[in-house]
């Protein structure tokens, strides 16, 4: 798979202003369309800037699909550029994935969250690799 950034760097602004982190698969195969790196658990302060981008790809946003467990409780409608987008939540549906459907029947992304958890659990498993490492051979003098 060749994974390409968007090329777009969307910001948000607030209390914290940093820059969106999406990829997207540009070959569109595999059960997700592209990941995306969250800041927080709540989702109407995550969504702008991710909605913002994926519009140039699948124009207006209707309706955005995600797992209750993994966000923080959001409302069922949330007002962004001018319409409102419906927020489903489910505990049924895949972990961390969300899917972002368009008013266009085959507008359609679903993404990878990758959440600041996740993060710190990729580090601490790589650290926690390179301890057993380091125990099972001896350090050079």
């Amino acid at each position: 798979m060749t994974w390409q950034s968007n090329g777009i760097d969307a910001w948000r602004h607030g209390p914290f202003t940093h820059q969106l982190r999406l990829a997207l698969d540009v070959a569109v195969t595999g059960s997700v369309d592209g990941f995306w790196w969250p800041h927080s658990r709540n989702l109407t302060d995550e969504l702008p800037a991710l909605l913002a981008t994926l519009e140039l790809r699948l124009g207006s946003i209707d309706r955005v699909i995600y797992h209750l467990d993994e966000w923080a409780t959001a409302p069922d409608t949330f007002d962004f550029d001018r319409h409102r987008v419906r927020l489903d939540g489910y505990r049924h549906m895949p972990a961390r994935t969300l899917e972002v459907l368009g008013v266009d029947l085959d507008a359609r992304l679903i993404l990878r969250t990758i959440t600041p958890l996740d993060e710190t659990e990729v580090v601490t498993a790589i650290q926690h690799r390179g301890r057993s490492a380091l125990g099972k051979r001896p350090l050079a003098r």
